[in-house]
This record gives structure tokens, sequence and C-alpha cells, in this order.
């Protein structure tokens, strides 16, 4: 392994990328780097292979830049590079009792009378005492910084202008696989958008995109079912941790490496729009409190646990 790495090393800041870059791109399929793959997600080991993936990604993105421009010379005339502004810092949600205590926050989670309301509270309580759930919840909460991700902003830019992808391809690029939450809006979106790769991580200050110049309310109903949609599947995630006490899904690094395929699935998941109330307060809410709560069940000091199995968050 070490004589595999040894051509990697840079001890120059100055020396040329390009020979490093080949390198990379060359052995990206190396058996080595399969054992790499296949050592600990928390060790160095993986970093290791992340990073040989990211510098192969240049000649791969080099590579694939020249293969369309074979394909599809059209899109390399007369084309045009234009930045979308993003959008304004969103309000955050205001503390109410739904968030000053545990029992309330599983209350909130689960539908009245529900039988689970017990069991789920004791439990929460259980690791509570453990690992602090509750106090961590606050300090997120008061750290808490609204922020829209820029695929997002994309996605709504066509979907609401409705512009036509290139044959019909409605994929999104972007430089990093999407987070937890950016899939999950993705992957109930009614506009049957190409589902992306997906790094799992679960980011605190994610928040769903604005719908500015609304006058009939339709992009804001739109909202609401997606969020209603997302706030479905991460509420059973997070009950799913509390009953279990077992790890989130697994995560990957927030950027690719290079090396692995998107996942490309074009089934419609959520019928027309559904008529009803705008996007309330409420539904913010319980969307932040779900994510805030798997942010916080998803802490990185329970690994120091042995009898709670290994969970791996972003902060």
């Amino acid at each position: 392994m070490k004589g595999w790495l040894d051509p990697f090393r840079c001890d120059n800041e100055d020396d040329d990328i390009l020979p490093l870059c080949r390198l990379s791109y060359e052995q990206r399929r190396s058996p080595f780097m399969t054992k790499l793959r296949e050592r600990s997600p928390e060790s160095t080991f993986s970093d290791v292979h992340h990073f040989i993936g990211r510098i192969s990604s240049h000649m791969r993105a080099v590579k694939g830049l020249v293969a369309a421009a074979q394909k599809f010379p059209g899109l390399f005339e007369d084309f045009q590079i234009k930045c979308h502004p993003s959008q304004r810092p969103q309000k955050k949600p205001d503390l109410v009792d739904g968030l000053t205590a545990l029992d309330n926050i599983v209350i909130r989670m689960l539908p009245k009378n529900d039988e689970r309301v017990g069991g789920i509270q004791a439990a929460l309580k259980s690791l509570d005492a453990r690992f602090g759930i509750f106090r961590s919840l606050i300090t997120r909460f008061e750290q808490f910084s609204p922020r829209v991700h820029a695929e997002l902003i994309l996605l709504e830019h066509f979907y609401q202008e409705n512009i036509e992808f290139v044959q019909g391809d409605k994929y999104i690029g972007c430089s990093k696989p999407a987070c937890y939450c950016c899939y999950h809006y993705i992957y109930a979106h009614p506009g049957r958008f190409v589902h992306p790769a997906s790094s799992n991580k679960n980011y605190v200050n994610w928040w769903p995109p604005g719908m500015d110049g609304d006058p009939d309310g339709l992009a804001a109903k739109r909202r609401r079912n997606i969020m209603n949609k997302m706030i479905e599947k991460i509420r059973q995630d997070v009950l799913d941790q509390i009953e279990t006490k077992r790890g989130p899904r697994a995560a990957n690094h927030a950027s690719t490496t290079g090396i692995s395929e998107s996942v490309v699935v074009n089934e419609p998941i959520l019928d027309n729009f559904v008529p009803g109330e705008v996007v309330s307060e409420s539904l913010g809410l319980d969307l932040f409190i779900i994510i805030l709560m798997l942010s916080c069940l998803s802490h990185k000091r329970w690994m120091a646990d042995r009898r709670v199995p290994h969970l791996r968050t972003t902060g």
C-alpha cells in the first residue's frame, strides 16, 4: 500500500498538479482503491480514497466536457452562462411550546392519541439522560440560521419558469451530492426531476426555497405538499432511531469522489396539487423540529458509547 501511495505525494505547493490528476484518474479503479474504501469509514483510509477520487474528478470532468461537445455540438454554440441570485435569508421559526420539552416534541411529531406516544417519550428521556439530547437541541436552535441550498433554488426556477431541459433530461447539476433534505425535497417534487446521488448528510440550517411571485398561491400549495411528504419521511426516520437506538442512514462525503455514478429515477412521486391552505408557520416549525431532532440523534459523541451503534452527522 505504501509503495502505491508514494507517487501521490506532493512535497511542494508549486509542483505541477496535472501529473497528479492523471495518476489519480488512472488509479481510480485500482484494487488498492477498493482496499481503502473497505477500511473503516471513520478512518484516514476513507479520506485518502475520497481525496484521490476528488483529484481524479478533474480529468473526468474534462473528458466529460469533450465527450458532450462531440455528442451535442449545438450546446457549445452561442451559449450563455447566467447567475441566478440566492434567496434572501429566511426567518428563523419562533420558539413555541412545541420546542420547550421533549414530551411536547413527541406529541407534536405523532398523530393525536397515537399509542406510541408513551413509549417514544420514555425512550427519548432515556437517551436524553445519557447524551443530553434536549440541551443539544436548544443549542442548535439558538445557532440556527436558515439557508436554501443552490440546487433547490435552480430546481424551482426551472419549474416555475417552465424552462426546457436538453432532450428532456430533467437533471439539476451540482458539484456535490444532494444532502438528506434536498434529496427528499426533489423526491417529493411534482416536477419529476432526476433524483440525484445523496450524501445522506443532515444540515441543521437547511430550509426549503421560498415561493416569490405567487399571486394565485399555487406555488405555496405545492411547497406545502412537498413539505408534508418530507415531514412524513423524516419523522419516521427520527422515530425509528428513537425506538431502535440505531444509527442513521450511512453518511458519505459531502463532495463526490468523482468515481460513483448518480442515481437516476424518473417515476412520479406526488399527484397534482391538493386544494388547501398555503404553508403555515406551524408546518415550517414541524419540519424544522424533526430536522433538528434528527441532527441531535446523530451526534458524533454517541460513537464513544459502545452500547449505541455507529452514528455520523454533520453539525
